[in-house]
């Protein structure tokens, strides 16, 4: 709002050229319909991948609806930075929307803790002792030790509408650092 349509043509400049190959500047420009208002509220770099600078965001919009009303929406996701040259562009991006209505009062699948226990614990069987959750701001800390002995981190963040999203996991090396990892527990339960 304010300056009509100026601004896009700039931000879509920080794409890089195989996101503009993906994402068209019409398609662009259309995921702005009825958004008069956006707010940054979150934003966490994540750990480097090969190349690519991640970063967590959250969103909070002021949308138009079909019933004469504004309202507040919100969306997180993540975008990837890559550097082109002497500049860090955004070569891809992914926004989900959040769910007020069912997201704080329902599913264990939005509860950190519960994920943990249920996931990592019961599905995967990878949990000796879940230790007391760290929170500062909206960054929880679980941290367990394994039954393979070693020690286990989870960091999630909690959004606006209290929903905890899983942003990484480590396990600690002979060494003492935090090792990233990927536990997949869809694939304990299939095995």
């Amino acid at each position: 709002m304010g300056m009509a349509k100026l601004p896009y043509p700039i931000a879509y400049n920080f794409f890089t050229k195989d996101y503009h190959k993906t994402v068209s500047y019409n398609e662009y420009l259309q995921s702005f319909a009825g958004i008069g208002h956006l707010n940054l509220i979150k934003m966490n770099r994540l750990p480097d991948e090969k190349g690519i600078v991640p970063y967590f965001i959250e969103l909070e919009s002021i949308e138009g609806s079909s019933k004469g009303v504004t309202y507040f929406a919100y969306y997180y996701g993540y975008v990837k930075l890559k550097k082109v040259q002497n500049l860090y562009k955004i070569d891809q991006m992914k926004l989900y929307g959040e769910d007020f209505l069912c997201a704080p009062y329902h599913l264990w699948q939005h509860d950190a803790e519960a994920v943990v226990a249920i996931m990592y614990g019961e599905w995967c069987k990878l949990i000796k002792k879940q230790l007391p959750t760290k929170q500062d701001g909206y960054v929880k800390t679980i941290d367990y030790i394994g039954t393979d002995g070693a020690d286990y981190r989870f960091i999630f963040f909690q959004l606006t509408n209290d929903t905890d999203v899983l942003i990484s996991q480590y396990k600690k090396d002979s060494k003492g650092n935090w090792e990233s990892i990927r536990i997949d527990p869809i694939k304990c339960v299939k095995d």
